[in-house]
Formats: C-alpha cells, structure tokens, sequence
C-alpha cells in the first residue's frame, strides 16, 4: 500500500487482513495524526474545564452579591434551614508612616485620623467581600452572628477578625409571619 500523506510503501498482506484501509495512513504518519488528536482533545477537556469554572464563578458572584449579613442570630422574615459552619476572614493593614504621622498629628490637636479610618473600612469592606465570597462557595445565602474583633500588632500594623455562621435561609410565608 501508499501511504497519501507521503507516498512510502508500507505494509503488505497483513496490513489488508488488520482492516487497513485504501486511505490509511503508514505507521510514520499515523503518529503525527495521533498525537494532533491527542492534544486536541486535551485542548477540548482544557476549554470544559474553564467554561465550567468560568460558569462557577458567575453563579459564586451572582450568591455573593445577594448574601445576607448580620451580627444578629436570625434573619428577620426568614427561617434558618441549613447551618453549614463558622467562617473566619482576617486582614492584616499596615499604617503606614504617613497614616502613623497624620495620626499623631490629629491625636495631638484632638482631631479624628480620617487615615487610620479610611484603612479600617477598607479592611472591613474586604473582609465582609471574602466572607460573602466564601459564604457563597459553600452554598450559603446569608451569614447570621458576625463577630469584628480589632487588634494591634507591633510595627504599626492593624489586624481584623470577622467570623460569622453560614446557613441557608427561606424567606417565611406570610401566614408564618
């Protein structure tokens, strides 16, 4: 037999008798053609993999964004079904030089630290963004008996601490209420 590709002799009686065809390639081309198959095919289980983690990180964002939060046990209006464990989030802020000097500053003159405050609630914005993140990620939809606790570190450093309950929870029907 040829083989199409580059037109080698290959094969013989039993070649025909193995089922190989009149298009078939010989044993040097078929190589080449396998491994493109293989990586295709590779290629094709990669691009699953990131439409399905793509998928899962639009349906995590869309949970996010409607979480519930509060330091409270319940949900007013909502009754709790599933409890799905304690989560914790800790930020550790640097205060920087600048923050520490205009802090002395306003301390001195009695004044608030519009610095010091601006890190706080950028700490507490991230912190509750990664407990809804990981809220969601768990299959919760709120987090009820959320805890901030501050500390202090040495070398000007502020630490944020915020656990809270995962559970899931339906709204109550209006003969419930």
């Amino acid at each position: 037999m040829t083989c199409p590709r580059c037109k080698r002799e290959f094969g013989g009686v039993l070649s025909i008798l193995a089922g190989i065809g009149k298009d078939s390639l010989c044993p040097e081309c078929e190589k080449p053609q396998q491994l493109r198959e293989q990586l295709e095919q590779q290629q094709q289980r990669e691009r699953q993999r990131e439409k399905l983690e793509q998928q899962r990180k639009k349906e995590t964002a869309e949970r996010t964004a409607k979480m519930l939060l509060t330091t409270t046990p319940t949900i007013e209006g909502h009754r709790i079904v599933a409890y799905l464990g304690i989560e914790s989030v800790e930020i550790v802020i640097g205060t920087g030089f600048l923050s520490e000097l205009s802090g002395d500053i306003s301390d001195f003159l009695g004044q608030r630290s519009k610095g010091f405050e601006g890190k706080l609630q950028e700490a507490k914005r991230v912190a509750f963004d990664r407990l809804k993140t990981r809220a969601a990620e768990k299959d919760a939809n709120a987090v009820v008996g959320i805890d901030l606790d501050y500390n202090e570190f040495s070398g000007n450093r502020v630490g944020l601490i915020v656990n809270g309950t995962l559970v899931r929870v339906v709204p109550l029907a209006k003969t419930d209420q």
